[in-house]
């Protein structure tokens, strides 16, 4: 009976967040990555796309970095590195340098479709919540998070990241 449950609860689930995407807009971030966005996505910064949810309660980026156009760093160097707590540490250490009031937790490890992922939850001075998730394919950091402002429904956070599409 509980799993009969739970299996219901989950294709509601996944109905309902299919359904709330249909009227999303594609974005294509390369040849591998794409994803939706709820609104037309703005280029903040060369590779930060950023769109607001139709009521604006939320906040999605999506950034992508090339390591080795940005740090000289291929596939191969970056290899060794990306599962060790020494790297996430790095990465945390980056995003906060531009979200100096924001209290993030550290990243887990883990992998997501064969690839190499990073999760982490934060909290800023203003009570927003943000909900960054990453991962790495070849040299290139994607990087997609929801921001959520006080009073936005936390059963939306994972939308955004659930858009992601990966190609070969």
């Amino acid at each position: 009976m509980k799993k009969l449950i739970t299996l219901l609860f989950t294709v509601i689930f996944a109905v309902n967040i299919i359904h709330a995407q249909t009227n999303w807009i594609t974005h294509k971030a390369d040849n591998r990555v794409s994803l939706k966005f709820p609104t037309e996505p703005v280029e903040g910064i060369k590779g930060t796309f950023i769109a607001t949810s139709k009521d604006t309660s939320i906040t999605y980026v999506f950034t992508v970095v090339d390591f080795a156009a940005t740090a000289g760093v291929d596939s191969t160097a970056i290899a060794p590195y990306k599962t060790t707590p020494e790297f996430a540490s790095q990465l945390k250490a980056g995003i906060l340098k531009s979200l100096p009031t924001v209290e993030l937790e550290d990243f887990k490890i883990g992998t997501w479709k064969g690839f190499t992922n990073y999760t982490s939850t934060g909290v800023d001075n203003k009570s927003k919540k943000y909900f960054l998730f990453m991962f790495i394919i070849g040299n290139k950091l994607y990087s997609v998070s929801s921001i959520l402002a006080p009073n936005a429904d936390i059963k939306k956070k994972d939308e955004f990241v659930s858009t992601v599409e990966i190609s070969n």
